[in-house]
């Protein structure tokens, strides 16, 4: 399985797509919730999975009707995440070696994540790829979250490419609607935690991997 001929520039995703990570936050979540006396709803992690963290919080507050602060929460949520996100958090299957390749063919690329920079940074540096993206920007950075195109568009703001010659890897059903939506090619990437959307997902993508492997 090959990407189209005409792509020139490639932007990953973090959680769930390069890295194994989604386990942590909804133990995040559950562990956040619980000491508080409240259950974890079903829908929880797929209400928030496109949030920027501030989003994620201000969300939050509003509907378990929390006394913390935004920036209480967030700071809670960041140091219990840091030490996974420095010391555990890891690469999916040939990550590495897709990225390898996408640099052989000269294809240049960036992060665009959810994810707070504080935690992208070292895990990425961490697992020996930081050194293959030209930037990495998140969702703090721009007005609406991964429902909409922004996003990517950050990504490639530097760049001289339209979105119809760059690549989007996503596993989540917002980040690929709003990838779409700024007329990029998107390849939707199995994760556990939204397989219950993988069908759509595979409907709305231009192409659909299990893992990198597939790629290479």
């Amino acid at each position: 399985m090959n990407l189209p001929s005409n792509i020139k520039y490639a932007v990953f995703d973090l959680d769930g797509t390069m890295f194994d990570s989604m386990w942590l936050w909804k133990q995040i979540d559950y562990d956040y919730l619980s000491k508080r006396g409240i259950e974890v709803p079903a829908d929880y992690m797929k209400c928030i999975n496109h949030l920027s963290v501030l989003d994620t919080a201000l969300y939050s507050i509003k509907r378990f009707n929390l006394k913390d602060s935004p920036e209480q929460l967030i700071s809670e949520w960041l140091e219990m995440a840091k030490e996974a996100y420095c010391n555990k958090i890891m690469l999916k299957p040939s990550v590495t070696e897709f990225l390898q390749k996408l640099k052989s063919q000269n294809i240049s690329m960036s992060v665009a994540t959810s994810l707070s920079l504080e935690l992208a940074i070292p895990a990425l540096e961490r697992n020996g790829i930081l050194q293959y993206f030209d930037r990495v920007v998140n969702s703090e950075q721009v007005k609406r979250g991964k429902g909409f195109p922004d996003i990517y568009l950050k990504a490639i703001s530097h760049t001289k490419f339209m979105p119809s010659e760059c690549v989007v890897f996503e596993d989540i059903l917002k980040g690929i609607t709003g990838a779409k939506a700024g007329g990029f090619f998107v390849v939707g990437v199995y994760d556990k935690e939204s397989a219950s959307d993988s069908q759509e997902i595979k409907n709305i993508s231009d192409m659909y991997i299990k893992g990198f492997n597939e790629l290479l």
